[in-house]
């Protein structure tokens, strides 16, 4: 009989036990929720900012490209206008046609 008491009283601790660390357990999880969900929150912006920042400097990129193309054809247009009203700068016209050919074949790969 004391045998059944002894176990019993053992089955008691053990259910103590179990209980508080149950209890325990649910308080730093409900402690450590919002670190958790902060870090998480943390994780994603990052996450976010990298691809915005990749896809600013892709757009730099491509207005830096377009703006010299802006600039070579407004040459391209000087060129013409002063060679229509002074029937000069024939070597202006061949140095803008090599710019423009480079131009473009660098564009095209």
């Amino acid at each position: 009989m004391e045998t059944i008491n002894q176990f019993m009283v053992a089955c008691g601790w053990i259910i103590t036990i179990g209980g508080a660390v149950g209890v325990l357990y649910k308080a730093y999880k409900h402690y450590k929720k919002p670190t958790d969900d902060l870090e998480q929150r943390i994780t994603s912006i990052e996450t976010d900012i990298k691809d915005i920042k990749q896809k600013l400097n892709s757009d730099y990129n491509a207005i830096n490209s377009q703006q010299d193309d802006v600039n070579l054809v407004m040459k391209s247009m000087f060129n013409l206008i002063e060679n229509k009203i002074t029937g000069n700068n024939i070597e202006g016209l061949k140095k803008t046609r090599d710019e423009l050919i480079n131009a473009l074949t660098t564009h095209e790969k």
